[in-house]
């Protein structure tokens, strides 16, 4: 019963690879799984699918909103997730770290004009990459 609620919840996963709160909801529910296997049932109920928790999850936050601004945090999400299912007994329980987080986007560089990268050159602080978008008179690349 385990593999085949591994194989539910994959098969949701990779049916919606590009929507990025079935990923993270699918991951946690497979985490979850590891440590509860007793909730494979639960979790293989067919009328139950993560967008229709993420809807449920929706709903509750519309119940918190002020003004335009609905925000849950993440142990509530969860924990409603849980319930949605089922695998919920009441008890506080612990996020545990995402497996697989998201993929972390590199700080822009700064972009500078080859004016102020010429005054940048004069200072006495530790020198910093800086990227021109035209040609400077030192030779400078262009991007």
């Amino acid at each position: 019963m385990y593999e085949k609620a591994v194989e539910k919840i994959t098969a949701e996963m990779n049916a919606n690879e590009h929507h990025p709160y079935v990923q993270v909801i699918g991951r946690f529910l497979l985490v979850h799984l590891e440590q509860h296997p007793e909730h494979a049932k639960n979790l293989l109920e067919e009328e139950k699918t993560i967008l229709k928790s993420l809807d449920t999850m929706r709903r509750y936050a519309e119940t918190q909103r002020v003004g335009n601004v609905a925000v849950i945090s993440d142990a509530d999400g969860f924990g409603i997730v849980l319930q949605y299912f089922d695998c919920w007994d009441g008890k506080p329980f612990e996020i545990p770290p995402d497996p697989q987080p998201p993929a972390r986007v590199a700080a822009p560089t700064r972009v500078t004009s080859a004016k102020s990268a010429q005054a940048s050159k004069k200072s006495t602080a530790p020198a910093l990459t800086q990227l021109s978008l035209f040609d400077d008179a030192e030779g400078g690349e262009a991007l």
